[in-house]
């Protein structure tokens, strides 16, 4: 795998480097051709995170420019410690917040400042982890609100990316509040597996048990791919267990990719083109001894290198199952995808797999 990783990050790199732009104070800020302004929050740090991947296999200049890029994330963070999200935004009107802006890019900061030693990538991560506990739902313990228009139901990959996040911070403070936090998420979900279909995890639930959108492979993947590392901060017995449990979702997972996307294992319509949803390879990458699963993501990154090869970053243009409106700004676009890709191969290439896998 770390042949073609190399390949890849090789041929990617041009492309975000023709989008760096020097900033007054000395960072470096990175422009989204579509959204036309500088990228999120969430995306620079991806994209930060790619760079640190770059100088580990290739050397160079990657550390410094992903410790500059942390500085631009750090500087545009909201004054809560939450991020903004441009995408599918009325003009005029302020980014929206959501908790998956936190937890995707807070392994971005972990390592930022890990491998180059950046002070506001630190800074950051432990904001936006102060954040997230201000979002924890009182009386469902291990429940987060993900977002201003999710407050009647529990997202369940929500949950995940707060404890993912939570557990960062832990690993750079010692603070027991966050290790407790993330405790519970891991206690709250593993209740929650299983519930209405065996092998799944819904989309969402109901505060009182229901399901509010059904079962989702992409969503399913995150949980599976963003917990490993908070693995080591957990008792021995949740240890345990939360690895039987996530082994039992990635096999379905394994198995729904032979089936293909429909209603019945991608209920949220906005993710059926699992060709653009990174996150399933990031999961499956967690779980190397699976049969099936090492192969699927080799295949994946072998497609990947090649289509690079053949079309550039035409890999990467959203699939335009739905057109904003031109009052609002795009639902995704091509540097988005694009970063997402490169955080999952840093993530898969940096962290250290509970499972063996990296």
């Amino acid at each position: 795998m770390k042949r073609i990783v190399s390949s890849i990050v090789h041929k990617l790199r041009p492309y975000f480097d023709r989008l760096l732009e020097e900033m007054p104070d000395g960072s470096l800020s990175l422009y989204d051709t579509e959204l036309a302004r500088a990228a999120s929050c969430c995306t620079t740090g991806e994209a930060a995170a790619f760079y640190v991947l770059d100088q580990v296999l290739h050397g160079g200049d990657g550390l410094v420019v992903a410790r500059r890029l942390a500085q631009d994330v750090a500087r545009r963070q909201l004054p809560d410690g939450a991020f903004g999200q441009p995408f599918y935004v009325k003009k005029g009107e302020p980014d929206t917040v959501d908790l998956a802006e936190v937890g995707a890019v807070a392994n971005s900061l972990y390592w930022v400042h890990r491998t180059a030693g950046s002070g506001e990538a630190k800074e950051s991560l432990l904001r936006s982890a102060r954040y997230l506990l201000t979002q924890a739902v009182p009386l469902h313990p291990g429940a987060f609100y993900k977002n201003s228009n999710a407050l009647g139901h529990d997202v369940l990959n929500g949950d995940m990316y707060a404890a993912h996040s939570l557990a960062r911070a832990f690993e750079l403070t010692q603070k027991e509040e966050y290790r407790r936090a993330t405790v519970s998420v891991f206690e709250h979900l593993i209740s929650r597996f299983g519930q209405h279909e065996q092998g799944w995890w819904p989309y969402t639930e109901l505060w009182d048990g229901r399901v509010g959108m059904g079962n989702s492979v992409s969503y399913q993947a995150i949980i599976v791919g963003f917990a490993v590392t908070a693995m080591r901060i957990l008792p021995e017995p949740l240890q345990a267990e939360w690895e039987r449990t996530a082994g039992q979702a990635a096999k379905v997972i394994l198995r729904e990719l032979q089936a293909g996307p429909g209603e019945g294992n991608e209920a949220p319509w906005w993710c059926r083109n699992w060709t653009q949803v990174w996150e399933i390879d990031l999961a499956l990458s967690r779980f190397p001894h699976l049969p099936g699963a090492k192969e699927y993501v080799s295949k994946r990154l072998e497609w990947a290198e090649e289509r690079l090869e053949r079309e550039g970053t035409g890999l990467f243009t959203p699939a335009a199952a739905v057109e904003a409106p031109a009052d609002r700004s795009p639902v995704s676009t091509t540097f988005r995808k694009a970063a997402t890709f490169a955080g999952v191969l840093a993530y898969m290439m940096l962290d250290e797999s509970y499972y063996g896998g990296n």
